[in-house]
């Protein structure tokens, strides 16, 4: 089943899950964005239901450190698992895999025609 839509996406942070961007799902294509951010990449779907994602994350305005610097770009490495209208999965950077952000995408609804 492909997983194609608009998700809203979650990080988990000490205090719970925090709401971070929509983004838009197309066909491999990965575009979404926030307020102080926007990003944009690519994804493949498994046969074994996994999917890795391989996005590029530009903040702008008030940065937020993630990975432990504040930058205006970062590369992400996504690895996750759909389970239904929900996506969950780990996000690292090339440089630093050994450190990961929790991520959740939760369906919001279908692309435009």
């Amino acid at each position: 089943m492909s997983i194609n839509g608009v998700w809203g996406t979650d990080i988990c942070g000490a205090y719970g899950w925090e709401p971070i961007s929509t983004v838009f799902l197309e066909n491999g294509r990965f575009m979404g964005g926030g307020r102080n951010h926007f990003s944009f990449g690519h994804y493949k779907e498994k046969g074994d239901g996994s999917i890795v994602f391989e996005i590029e994350y530009n903040q702008f305005g008030k940065m937020r450190p993630l990975f432990g610097k504040k930058s205006s770009k970062l590369s992400l490495v996504i690895k996750a698992r759909r389970d239904g209208d929900e996506i969950l999965g780990n996000a690292t950077t090339p440089e630093h895999s050994e450190l990961g952000i929790t991520i959740r995408f939760k369906k919001r609804g279908k692309l435009p025609k």
